[in-house]
């Protein structure tokens, strides 16, 4: 089922981008891959960031049906559910997306763990044609089967911009967030962010360590993910902003 759904399509794409270009360069493809996977997935991380942005904009809201409920969960859960649907929340979307991401994430890894890509006739598609020669060699001069320090600074750099990013919420204000917070949350939505502050600093330093010791090809895609989640984040969070605005005028 793995080798369907998800390891023939993402080969094949990365054969795909290779045709494409007479100079078959294996780099060229790995960022086309990536645009084009984001591309796909699109609707859906969207989703999941303007959910998980709403959710965190919501927190005094649901704070006080907690105060106000006290241990009554199964009205605090219908109370909970009203203002999702008020706010046009889908709390599940960015477990679906997590869903569709790790096994993608591995398909990749498979396609690209030896550092190229070669001939799997198991795998391609009738349609698709395997080039004659691959190139290594991506961008002139990185060997993708190699590992390279800087490339996994680089990838935990841009992870670390991006989960600093989605930390701070719509507001991208520190010490706005930080008032907010210490006003509105409890000893377990405490705990949550302390967990979450912790992940913002471990996840950049386990993606920097992976796409070092892992040939760099995984870095590759992992960097130009991670860059344009960024861009993704920058647009979700000014989209959000604006509707904030119109809605604080009515």
């Amino acid at each position: 089922m793995f080798n369907t759904f998800f390891l023939a399509p993402v080969y094949n794409i990365v054969v795909f981008f290779l045709n494409l270009f007479p100079s078959h360069d294996i780099g060229v493809a790995i960022i086309l891959t990536t645009i084009l996977i984001k591309l796909l997935l699109l609707k859906l991380n969207l989703s999941s960031q303007k959910s998980s942005y709403l959710i965190k904009d919501a927190q005094e809201e649901l704070s006080t049906i907690k105060k106000k409920y006290g241990d009554d969960k199964q009205k605090i859960a219908e109370e909970t559910m009203k203002i999702y649907k008020e706010k046009k929340i889908k709390p599940f979307s960015s477990f679906l997306i997590l869903l569709i991401q790790i096994p993608v994430f591995f398909a990749l890894f498979y396609v690209f763990r030896d550092g190229g890509v070669i001939l799997r006739e198991d795998l391609i598609y009738s349609f698709n044609t395997f080039p004659g020669t691959v190139k290594n060699l991506a961008f002139g001069f990185m060997n993708l089967s190699q590992k390279y320090i800087w490339v996994g600074i680089l990838t935990g750099i841009t992870m670390f911009i991006l989960s600093k990013r989605q930390s701070l919420g719509l507001t991208n204000n520190k010490k706005e967030e930080k008032q907010r917070d210490s006003k509105t949350q409890d000893f377990q939505e405490v705990f949550a962010k302390t967990m979450q502050m912790q992940m913002k600093y471990f996840l950049p330093v386990i993606s920097g360590v992976s796409a070092a010791v892992l040939p760099s090809a995984i870095g590759v895609y992992w960097t130009v993910n991670n860059i344009l989640s960024i861009f993704q984040d920058i647009y979700i969070k000014k989209k959000l902003k604006s509707v904030k605005k119109e809605e604080n005028k009515k």
